[in-house]
């Protein structure tokens, strides 16, 4: 199947997700297993390996004023993609490639 009617297919199938109170996510929708991270700064990080359609979240109960999602194409890997997100906003890989040139789709801060 082509990637991008493949990203496109399970970004319409799958429910938004909920976003924690002060929190933001990613969501992979790249077609690969990949390693993610949030981080909110003194706020908390999280991280987890996520199949295609999976979701990572951050919050906590002070209010950040937003943070970084990253990815990466394994959790011993050096290089790879971030991006700055706002508190409350849910940003999709759309496609990994090194060296920060993934495709991103979602609000940017």
């Amino acid at each position: 199947m082509n990637p991008a009617l493949f990203t496109l297919a399970l970004a319409i199938t799958l429910p938004a997700p909920v976003v924690p109170e002060n929190g933001f996510c990613v969501r992979n929708l790249s077609g690969e297993t990949l390693f993610f991270t949030t981080d909110a700064g003194a706020h908390g990080r999280t991280s987890a390996t996520l199949e295609s359609g999976g979701t990572l979240c951050t919050g906590t109960p002070e209010a950040p004023s937003g943070g970084f999602v990253s990815v990466f194409v394994s959790e011993d890997a050096i290089e790879g993609c971030s991006r700055l997100v706002g508190a409350g906003d849910v940003v999709d890989l759309l496609a990994y490639h090194d060296f920060d040139r993934c495709l991103w789709s979602g609000p940017a801060e």
